[in-house]
C-alpha cells in the first residue's frame, strides 16, 4: 500500500536556498560591509558575466537575511559597484535573462529555482 502523505510533507524549516552553499561560492570572490551592506569584488579571476552573477547572488542572500529592501539589480547600480563598460553590461544581462540565470526587464534578479545553477556556474 503507498503511503500516504499530506501537505506537512512539502513544509520546510529551511529558507528558499541554501545559505551555507551561496556563502561558500561567494566567499572567495567578495566581501559585504557591515556598516552598509555594500558589495566589493576580491582580485578573483571572474568574467564580467559571473560577477554578475556573483553580485546578484550576494543581494538575493542579503536580502533572504532582511539586510536590504531590495534583491533587484540593474544595469547602472552594477556598473557602479564594478566599473564595468555600460556597453558590456546589458548584452550579458540579456544573455543571463535568455538563458534564465535572471528574470526581469529594467531590473533583474536571480530566480530561486536557478541558485544552485549560478552556484555551478561560479566554479
Amino acid at each position: 500500500m503507498a503511503e500516504k502523505l499530506t501537505i506537512t510533507d512539502l513544509f520546510s524549516d529551511n529558507g528558499p536556498f541554501s545559505e551555507s552553499e551561496v556563502v561558500e561560492a561567494l566567499r572567495p570572490h567578495i566581501t559585504i560591509q557591515k556598516a552598509n551592506n555594500s558589495i566589493y569584488f576580491k582580485d578573483t579571476k571572474l568574467t564580467a558575466e559571473q560577477k554578475i552573477l556573483v553580485y546578484g547572488l550576494a543581494k538575493k542572500l542579503l536580502k533572504a537575511k532582511n539586510l536590504i529592501k531590495d534583491e533587484m539589480i540593474t544595469a547602472q547600480e552594477f556598473h557602479e559597484a564594478t566599473r564595468i563598460k555600460k556597453g558590456t553590461i546589458d548584452p550579458l544581462f540579456k544573455k543571463l535573462r535568455d538563458r534564465g540565470l535572471l528574470i526581469g526587464k529594467v531590473k533583474y534578479e536571480i530566480p530561486n529555482l536557478k541558485i544552485r545553477e549560478v552556484i555551478n556556474n561560479l566554479k
